[in-house]
């Protein structure tokens, strides 16, 4: 594997963004909010320094050995994040919605064997099965992730639960790069690794370095004050929240 110039310059600008977020979290104290998402960043930061000095003094099979075993716990980290996110917004008062984990986890678990499958029916033009499994792989993991961020949303909007400033960046960030990522690995699903296949993960990793940006920025501003709420109120709106979905299930019945 031979990189060019600009591959360098991306992959150091990759390691320079992912560092500033990680040091971003600690210095502005946000892993108390986000420990998953500061696991995140910490793991790639550190991956992408190993990764470099296995493809400079390792033997080629090392490579792709530390590779796989870097996107399987990559992989867990981000279906993490998204679980994180919903954790912040499906539990305002710091316990769960009623409704709210039932129906994220169930739409949750549809959306992953939807994704399983679009992932394996897939049959990419590649060279070889590492490349086939790669291709299927990306494939699954930027669907996993936009679906369930899908679901989150929508159960966040059905149950009338408000996003705060830090999370709803963290969210915007994860929409977009999630979002990108889906049309160019179902791009390498038609394509393969022989047209087009370096190009394309070009473009996949500047908007990674948007995204990353975009998140360094907004994380550390302070969130807009916001009056407390009274132990009082947060029962009142829960129990009000509650009320609202027993007469949506009542009428549906009804009907």
């Amino acid at each position: 594997m031979n990189l060019s110039t600009f591959e360098r310059v991306l992959w150091i600008a990759g390691f320079v963004g992912q560092l500033g977020l990680f040091a971003v979290l600690l210095v502005r104290r946000r892993w108390k909010a986000f420990p998953v998402f500061t696991t995140l960043m910490g793991f790639e930061s550190a991956l992408t320094v190993v990764l470099y000095l296995v493809y400079k003094i390792a033997p080629p099979q090392w490579y792709a050995r530390v590779y796989w075993s870097y996107a399987a716990v990559d992989f867990l980290l981000q279906i993490g994040l998204v679980l994180e996110i919903a954790r912040v917004v499906l539990r305002p008062t710091g316990t769960w919605v009623r409704d709210a984990k039932r129906q994220f986890f169930l739409m949750g678990s549809c959306g992953i064997l939807v994704a399983a499958m679009l992932a394996w029916v897939v049959s990419p033009p590649s060279s070889g099965l590492l490349e086939t499994l790669e291709v299927r792989a990306n494939l699954f993991t930027s669907l996993v992730t936009c679906e369930l961020f899908v679901v989150m949303s929508l159960t966040a909007n059905r149950l009338g639960l408000a996003w705060r400033s830090h999370v709803m960046a963290v969210a915007q960030g994860l929409t977009a790069w999630a979002l990108v990522a889906v049309l160019i690995d179902a791009s390498h699903s038609y394509l393969g690794q022989i047209r087009d296949f370096i190009g394309l993960e070009h473009v996949k990793m500047l908007v990674y370095l948007g995204t990353v940006a975009f998140w360094m920025v907004q994380l550390w501003r302070n969130e807009p004050v916001r009056q407390p709420i009274s132990p009082r109120l947060q029962q009142h709106i829960l129990a009000l929240n509650q009320r609202v979905q027993y007469d949506v299930r009542k009428t549906s019945i009804e009907s």
